[in-house]
């Protein structure tokens, strides 16, 4: 069965092939195509909303992985764990440009997880029991944040997690 509609498609399917121009990106079960995307134009097209990308670049390695400062936000880093990088793709060298993907519902409160970063809020989209906010970065990355909440400021204080984060290089290939 072909569609090119991603949610008929994780509804029905057991199996699921993602192609662009005529090639296969990836072949997998939805969820698993859902939680553990192999690139970043995957990962953009299994979800609705679908994941938000934000630009950083490598600023270190350490014991615990690969360290990541969050374009615009130079206090705002991240600490991404490599265990299973393609000897192909290897480790992102010092200065390389990457981007973190976090899906909507990942983002959490302020404090509640390893980094924190602030957006401005410009249009609050009220579903019911959710809320999508529509949201800039201070380097303009735009990024929706699925919330529970109702009453939000104008900006806001987000945190992202490395155990709910992806990490991308930057041709768009997963760095594990």
């Amino acid at each position: 069965y072909v569609t090119h509609d991603q949610t008929e498609a994780m509804t029905l399917a057991d199996r699921i092939v993602v192609m662009r121009a005529g090639h296969i990106e990836q072949i997998g079960r939805p969820l698993d195509l859902y939680d553990n995307p192999d690139n970043q134009f995957v990962a953009g097209f299994v979800g609705s909303p679908k994941m938000n990308f934000i630009k950083g670049r490598v600023v270190g390695h350490d014991a615990r992985g690969v360290v990541v400062e969050l374009a615009g936000q130079e206090k705002t880093r991240i600490t991404q764990p490599l265990t299973g990088t393609a000897p192909e793709i290897g480790s992102p060298k010092i200065g390389s440009k990457v981007i973190v993907g976090v899906r909507p519902e990942h983002f959490g409160n302020a404090g509640e997880g390893d980094a924190d970063l602030v957006v401005a809020i410009d249009v609050i989209e009220h579903l019911g029991g959710t809320s999508f906010l529509y949201a800039r970065t201070a380097n303009g990355d735009d990024v929706v944040i699925q919330r529970d909440a109702a009453k939000v400021p104008d900006t806001s204080e987000i945190t992202v997690s490395i155990r709910k984060s992806y990490l991308f290089d930057e041709k768009g290939l997963r760095l594990r």
